[in-house]
């Protein structure tokens, strides 16, 4: 597994996987749920963990195997792994989708606003401070449609502030 993968324990058919297989620093992480009865002793149902184990069987801390046990081969679905740069896609995309949203939310509060006031000014009727209200509500639709021009989006958004 490469550096920064994991591979959800579902991939893996093996009642015993608890949670999702990682590569972190080097080093491949597997959660085991061990099979001893409730009376075995404390070393063996919380065994210490064994790090850098060799190639090949592994002897579980705790119990002192007298037979040998039968042994089966895991089927492990690869297709299931999640490298470190699919977790980053889909970061950076649940970010872009969530600037999304709120761009969304605030063209819909600036539309909201726009209306009311190019009404007034298409029928001749807005004042002054509407007209100039309307410019500033415009411009800052504007800004937000811009947003994605600017260097470091979506990760760095300098959002323009809406009129007062």
């Amino acid at each position: 597994m490469p550096e920064g993968a994991t591979l959800p324990a579902e991939a893996v058919s093996s009642e015993w996987v608890l949670d999702p297989i990682k590569r972190e620093g080097g080093k491949l992480i597997v959660s085991l749920r061990l099979p001893h009865a409730l009376d075995a002793p404390q070393s063996a149902l919380f065994p210490d963990d064994i790090i850098d184990p060799p190639d090949g069987p592994v002897t579980l801390p705790g119990l002192e195997v007298t037979a040998p046990q039968p042994s089966a081969t895991g089927v492990i679905d690869w297709s299931q792994m999640i490298t470190a740069e699919d977790k980053a896609q889909a970061a950076a995309e649940q970010l872009l989708s969530h600037v999304a949203v709120e761009v969304a939310r605030l063209r819909a509060v600036a539309d909201s606003a726009i209306a009311p006031l190019q009404d007034a000014v298409d029928l001749d009727e807005a004042t002054e401070a509407e007209a100039a209200l309307l410019k500033e509500w415009k411009r800052y639709r504007v800004a937000l449609n811009r947003l994605p021009d600017q260097p470091g989006y979506p990760g760095e958004i300098t959002w323009p502030a809406p009129p007062a």
